[in-house]
């Protein structure tokens, strides 16, 4: 177990922090469907409002350039980890309800492992394959559990929730990628607008109150300070290790359903989420190596 000054420790703490803040994302996003705004355009203006507030980020630490050879990359990334994510994500929490499209997520830790292994050299412990089976038994646990969601629309959240999920997946990967070479804020200001502009065609705009507006900003600044936080984390845990602490986030985002929408699950459902739990507990209980 790491020590309490040491830096493993400190990133599963930052790893927690973005954990619950993204925990946040769906019931604002409810809140957003509710008023009228689409799907698309949440995610457009999440995009947009986050981008802006990482570019005033890295313009104030005068931390904006970016080495040529690494553009194509990340510009690659801005549409498949923000337009094709922010969309299927939004998809998902608008067909299956916040709690199930945050569990689909956390097919993740499949994908981190297997990308971590042939592009980091990765291995995959004992402990860390049983916290991995632990983890996603307890995700499926929690979508079998079924929760408010009945008919033909389980699977089009099913399928929109784990192309989310594979998306998610390479955020750990591009993270520990460029986190040693960039701070969050540069990464992020190069990776947005493409994201942007691969939303920008499919958004209808629509009339905002005051109250819509601030919706949106809490969304980006939870989406800002979540991004933040869990590329600070990916600097002293392995992707692994990152991405099954913050399988934390759908046992966040089920509380958050439950405490606003009365959203409330079965015996499946809670004894996914203690499984999920025991998972994240074996990961930072298991020996650095």
């Amino acid at each position: 177990m790491p020590n309490i000054s040491s830096p493993s420790l400190r990133g599963y703490l930052f790893i927690f922090g973005a954990a619950l803040l993204w925990g946040l994302l769906g019931p604002v996003s409810r809140y957003l469907f509710a008023a009228g705004v689409s799907l698309i355009e949440a995610g457009f203006f999440r995009a947009l409002l986050t981008w802006i507030m990482f570019g005033t980020h890295a313009a104030a630490k005068r931390q904006m350039a970016a080495k040529k050879k690494d553009l194509p990359v990340l510009f690659a990334f801005g549409f498949v980890g923000i337009s094709l994510f922010y969309a299927a994500n939004m998809m998902a929490i608008d067909k299956g309800g916040a709690a199930l499209a945050s569990v689909l997520l956390y097919t993740a830790p499949f994908w981190v492992a297997l990308f971590s292994f042939f592009l980091f050299g990765e291995r995959m412990t004992l402990i860390k394959g049983i916290a991995m089976a632990l983890a996603v038994a307890g995700v499926w646990g929690i979508c079998l559990d079924g929760g408010p969601m009945a008919g033909e629309s389980i699977a089009t959240a099913v399928l929109w929730g784990l192309t989310a999920g594979i998306c998610y997946s390479l955020y750990y990967i591009i993270g520990k990628m460029f986190s040693g070479t960039y701070a969050p804020y540069t990464l992020f200001f190069w990776i947005l607008p493409t994201g942007i502009l691969g939303l920008l065609p499919f958004v209808e705009f629509t009339p905002k109150t005051p109250v819509i507006w601030f919706q949106l900003l809490l969304l980006a600044f939870f989406s800002y300070s979540a991004n933040s936080f869990y590329y600070l984390g990916l600097r002293t845990l392995a992707p692994t290790r990152a991405v099954l602490t913050a399988t934390l986030e759908p046992v966040v985002a089920t509380f958050f359903a439950w405490l606003l929408w009365n959203e409330t699950l079965g015996v499946l459902g809670y004894g996914g989420s203690v499984l999920i739990l025991t998972g994240v507990l074996l990961t930072i209980l298991a020996p650095e190596r």
